[in-house]
């Protein structure tokens, strides 16, 4: 039962963190700046082996230490569940330690619960410094195209699960569906929260956060990025129902046949094929600019390049198709995930 619309609402903000001394840091100086003030922030710490404790006591958060993870959790499930069950708030906002609110964000956050209700999930605008972490280009946009953010047919296709990085539900709703518990063996606990939700009949909305929350995904280097497309592919996070797999494919299919059509246009010497393909990569072009505009500070290069970001696309799909069917496991911020296998 959702609380009474007519009544404030009090908000407990709950950070999962393992070895986030830096990131942590950030984010809760910009809760702090908060014109909303949330009723208490509690962070769990997940076994960290630097600073994080530490800077979440000396900014005044509440602090909940874990003890060894239990078998058969992931520590982020773990952390989540121990920080729901210690707030004290009607409304449970999931955050994690990579991501900055903006001044009102946590009040644009709120009026989007009221307004929709249920389980609610933004994803954060990506903020990049080097150009490697512009290689996550077609990642972000083959997962909006997933949780169908800006499909021009959402009514026939409901959201294929919810981004983790901030997460929103009250806390009845919440422990009423089972909570982090329920999917406490996923990997992508996010994902398999939120279709949980829809099978017990609650409303699952996916939100674009330009203006209200950002975050910097993998901002260790290259390494780190390849290492967490490979989890989330190979976990199951980016995954589509069947319309939307037909309109992804038919899509990342038609962004290729430019650069295709070009380089055999200029082997064959067939002028056709070369003013073919440069009005498709045009066209391409163009639409990848207008959507990475809403999702990060990927700048008109990555665009105009795109063919080196979908190259590496399709290298991370292949690389994590060896990790799921032949040797059955992720790695993921130095520990070993035993992959399920999909029914």
């Amino acid at each position: 039962m959702a609380s009474d619309p007519t009544e404030p609402i009090s908000v407990s903000i709950i950070i999962p963190a393992r070895n986030e001394e830096k990131n942590l840091a950030l984010l809760l100086d910009s809760l702090s700046r908060q014109s909303l003030k949330p009723l208490e922030i509690i962070v769990a710490n997940d076994n960290s082996s630097d600073g994080t404790a530490r800077v979440a006591e000396e900014r005044g958060a509440r602090l909940i230490n874990l003890k060894d993870l239990p078998e058969g959790w992931t520590g982020k499930a773990l952390a989540c569940f121990e920080g729901a069950k210690a707030a004290c708030g009607e409304l449970l906002v999931f955050l994690d330690a990579d991501t900055c609110l903006e001044a009102d964000g946590l009040k644009l956050l709120l009026k989007l619960y009221e307004k929709h209700r249920g389980f609610i999930s933004v994803q954060p605008f990506h903020r990049m410094e080097r150009p490697d972490e512009r290689l996550s280009a077609f990642f972000n946009l083959i997962s909006f195209l997933s949780m169908n953010v800006s499909s021009v047919i959402r009514r026939l296709n409901r959201p294929n699960g919810a981004f983790g990085p901030c997460f929103i539900c009250g806390r009845r709703d919440y422990f009423a569906v089972g909570g982090h518990e329920a999917i406490k063996g996923e990997i992508i606990e996010d994902m398999a929260l939120a279709r949980l939700a829809q099978k017990k009949g609650y409303g699952v909305n996916c939100f674009a956060g330009r203006g209200v929350i950002s975050f910097r995904m993998y901002p260790g280097g290259l390494s780190p990025l390849i290492e967490g497309w490979t989890k989330n592919f190979a976990s199951g996070a980016v995954k589509v129902g069947p319309l939307m797999f037909l309109v992804s494919f038919g899509w990342v299919t038609g962004a290729m046949s430019g650069p295709v059509d070009i380089i055999k246009g200029l082997a064959t010497q067939n002028n056709y094929l070369i003013k073919l393909g440069i009005v498709f990569y045009v066209i391409f072009t163009a639409q990848i600019y207008f959507f990475l505009q809403r999702l990060g500070n990927f700048g008109p290069f990555s665009a105009i390049l795109y063919p080196i970001n979908l190259a590496f696309f399709i290298f991370i799909f292949l690389r994590s198709l060896v990790y799921t069917h032949v040797l059955g496991y992720v790695y993921w911020k130095g520990r070993k995930f035993r992959l399920k296998k999909r029914t």
